[in-house]
């Protein structure tokens, strides 16, 4: 089986450097310690009220990451203007966040689907590769592979929620069939929203994810044993072989 890459999220350091006011922890530091740890991208939400990632952070981090960013963002003009400046290997089109914290739904291509349309020739344009935060579901993978998506990143709020066998079996099984649907439709596919190292194993012996976006897990658990440790003990969970 393929092992899984591992992207880290780091917009949670820049929460807690918010919430301080402090300039001791910011997310380019936390970014090259994740690399150097194994990290193979990082990866950060740019919203459009600037809550946690602020411009300067995304200018940092396109200086400092090695093995590729991955920029989230909402198809606004000015994010995109700065998405295309700066030019990270990848921009990951996100819903509009509307002031809510967590994101608990993808995009809705019924709804934007123009406008997300419009936004990806803006990046392809400028020779970014595009991915589509999207619910696993037929239409949505379907939608995003209509308007030219290089991949797609799945969201496993769901997963996450699901605590029953019965349930965690039904949303495994859904995963599975939409991970070979995007990738039948020439996608890659990244999962994101709810992993953390309890959860991760699941979706790794179910194969057919190409990269995890993880952040919050990961920068929780940094806070008591350093970035170091959490990102390799992840990088564990991701490496090791299935059971039989």
């Amino acid at each position: 089986m393929p092992m899984s890459l591992l992207s880290v999220k780091v917009d949670y350091i820049a929460a807690v450097r918010n919430a301080i006011k402090s300039k001791e922890a910011t997310p380019s530091q936390a970014a090259v310690l994740a690399e150097l740890a194994g990290a193979d991208a990082i990866t950060c939400h740019l919203r459009e009220d600037r809550q946690f990632i602020r411009d300067r952070d995304f200018y940092i981090l396109k200086e400092v990451v090695k093995g590729g960013l991955n920029l989230q963002i909402a198809p606004d003009d000015d994010l995109l203007e700065r998405a295309r400046e700066v030019k990270p290997r990848m921009v990951t089109l996100m819903p509009f966040t509307d002031d809510n914290t967590v994101l608990s739904q993808g995009i809705d291509f019924e709804k934007n689907g123009d406008r997300y349309a419009n936004a990806a020739g803006l990046l392809i344009e400028a020779g970014i590769r595009v991915c589509y935060f999207v619910d696993p579901d037929n239409e949505a993978i379907r939608d995003a592979a209509r308007v030219k998506a290089d991949a797609v990143e799945l969201n496993l709020h769901d997963y996450f929620k699901a605590k029953s066998d019965e349930e965690i079996e039904s949303e495994l099984n859904r995963l599975e069939q939409m991970t070979q649907l995007a990738a039948k439709l020439g996608m890659k596919v990244f999962g994101g929203n709810g992993l953390n190292y309890s959860n991760i194993r699941g979706l790794v012996e179910l194969g057919g994810f190409d990269s995890f976006i993880i952040g919050y897990a990961i920068v929780s658990r940094a806070m008591m044993v350093g970035m170091d440790r959490a990102v390799r003990d992840m990088l564990d969970l991701l490496n090791r072989p299935a059971e039989d």
